[in-house]
């Protein structure tokens, strides 16, 4: 049995870094708002509060925003992206770990 429960383990790890920000960004939001600040400006706000609580991410353009992508051990584990339109930024965090992700959708609503 441990060496049936070993061997699925085995198998499902590379699979599991295969996880992207796209794949990741396609799951139903933890947090979802609106803001009068730029995309830029919120990102700004938002990595200031997540370096400071040691998180590893990464920025990325979006067409007409910008996005941050927390990296994993098994590959992307949130992203949020942040899109203006027309003078408001909506803001949308995503993540594949819901209950670990409490801390950024913390940061992620005080900064709107």
């Amino acid at each position: 049995m441990k060496i049936r429960i070993a061997l699925i383990v085995a198998l499902a790890a590379p699979l599991a870094a295969c996880v992207t920000a796209q794949n990741i960004r396609s799951l139903d939001p933890l947090f979802y708002g609106s803001t009068q600040r730029t995309a830029q400006q919120y990102t700004e706000c938002v990595s200031a509060a997540w370096k400071g609580m040691g998180v590893t991410f990464t920025q990325q353009p979006l067409r007409d925003g910008l996005e941050l992508v927390v990296d994993g051990s098994l590959g992307v584990e949130a992203v949020l992206s942040a899109s203006t339109y027309r003078g408001k930024t909506d803001v949308k965090l995503s993540s594949r770990l819901p209950q670990r992700s409490q801390p950024l959708v913390e940061s992620a609503n005080l900064c709107l």
